[in-house]
């Protein structure tokens, strides 16, 4: 399928709701597949994906902040990327929730509870909501010579979720050196916000946001056209607005 692109800021969204998202390769780097899915079209390798998210949590002491138990029933998660090896081994992904109708659907309230942040956090949250919000959480990349590649991957899926979720915004939450690598895919550092101790005190999580209209202007031009590369197999001509949902924070 083509993508007929309004303009360098408009980008169209598939007409194919995410309930219904079949899994599908994005893009492909040396040995390495990156795969889109729901929880509910690719159960095993939801499940993979997380058993590798909880080894790499467990393996930095912060296993806590995954919430395992809640997050692997699917119900949270609007749909998940997983980088996969050439012997079919999940490496890496992220995951994405929403688009949310409330503040309080977003984890980040609690990474910010009892901290000077939150209500700016909160408020930030709230005045975006009529537009769309999807956060994007549980990023991993496993350790070893793919971890490169597929930290590149995943800090490239702006335009692919947009495309499939239909919003305005995305959000994370992250360590700020970490977040910063995504600068050059658009996101951009709430810096009137201040870090907060999370998910114990060797960690500053900083609030990044990725804006649709900005996006073009935003991101390294050499990533936005990888991110528009990536995005192409899942696009029409056609636009659809974003469908609000009631899903719990995890």
């Amino acid at each position: 399928m083509t993508t007929d692109y309004v303009n360098a800021n408009r980008f169209s969204r598939t007409d194919i709701p995410v309930r219904d998202l079949e899994p599908q390769v994005l893009t492909t780097r040396g040995a390495t597949r990156l795969i889109v899915a729901t929880p509910s079209s690719a159960p095993q390798l939801w499940l993979d994906y997380l058993d590798g998210a909880r080894q790499s949590y467990a393996s930095h002491g912060v296993s806590m902040a995954l919430e395992y138990d809640t997050v692997v029933r699917g119900d949270c998660t609007s749909l998940f990327y997983a980088a996969v090896d050439e012997d079919g081994t999940v490496i890496g992904g992220l995951r994405a929730q929403g688009p949310y109708v409330d503040p309080h659907q977003s984890h980040a309230l609690l990474e910010w509870a009892g901290q000077p942040g939150l209500q700016l956090v909160t408020d930030a949250i709230r005045s975006r909501l009529d537009e769309g919000i999807v956060e994007v959480k549980t990023a991993w990349a496993a350790d070893g010579p793919t971890a490169p590649t597929v930290a590149g991957m995943l800090a490239r899926l702006a335009i692919p979720t947009f495309t499939l979720m239909g919003t305005r915004y995305i959000m994370a939450t992250a360590a700020d050196h970490v977040l910063r690598r995504w600068e050059s895919s658009g996101g951009r550092v709430a810096e009137h916000i201040p870090a907060s101790p999370y998910p114990d005190s060797r960690y500053r999580t900083s609030l990044m946001w990725w804006d649709r209209e900005t996006l073009a202007v935003d991101a390294d031009p050499a990533v936005y056209a990888q991110m528009v590369a990536t995005s192409a197999p899942l696009t029409t001509n056609r636009q659809s607005s974003f469908s609000p949902s009631r899903v719990g924070a995890a």
